[in-house]
């Protein structure tokens, strides 16, 4: 099968300063999320037909920041926490539909909302290696990995998750939403 030609989203101002400003947080594993943030707008620019609105940027670049920030998988609060801090700097008004998509982006049912549910859609494309590409498709999900590598960021989950269950059993994914 041949590659189909998608252009990765590599650049938005509004991440690569909330990034920027949490290299320390991230230290090895700003590359790792970096791709990773961007392959998920990738996705989701796909899924939405077009650009992200700048408060869907800030949320994707706060997303799983609380990962490294509260050095805990039980992120989504301090993720949402972090986006909020910094929406005033970007002009950004609708800090609330920033902390729902957030909050929303492992919600295990759809969500009604058109901008939310293809937020978390996106970030199922990404978390399964494309597995579950849906409307994103196989061949665009591969073009994408090319021009952003995973670089061990699925080991880099299972390490922490493995790790985190094991210390709290019974609640071994307490990011997933109902």
């Amino acid at each position: 099968m041949s590659r189909q030609r998608v252009e990765a989203v590599t650049a938005l101002p509004i991440v690569d300063a909330v990034l920027d400003r949490h290299r320390d947080a991230l230290g090895d594993d700003m590359p790792t999320y970096r791709n990773h943030v961007y392959r998920c707008i990738t996705y989701h620019s796909l899924l939405a037909g077009g650009p992200l609105p700048d408060f869907a940027a800030l949320a994707w670049a706060a997303h799983d920041l609380g990962i490294w920030t509260a050095h805990s998988f039980d992120y989504l609060t301090a993720s949402a926490e972090l986006a909020s801090e910094h929406a005033e700097e970007f002009d950004i008004k609708g800090v609330e539909r920033v902390r729902i998509l957030i909050a929303q982006h492992h919600r295990l049912r759809p969500s009604h909302d058109q901008l939310t549910e293809t937020f978390r859609k996106a970030d199922l494309v990404d978390v399964t290696h494309g597995l579950l590409s849906g409307q994103v498709g196989r061949p665009r999900v591969r073009a994408v990995v090319a021009q952003l590598p995973y670089l061990g960021f699925h080991a880099f989950l299972a390490k922490g998750l493995t790790r985190y269950a094991a210390q709290h059993p019974l609640r071994p994914l307490p990011m997933l939403r109902w």
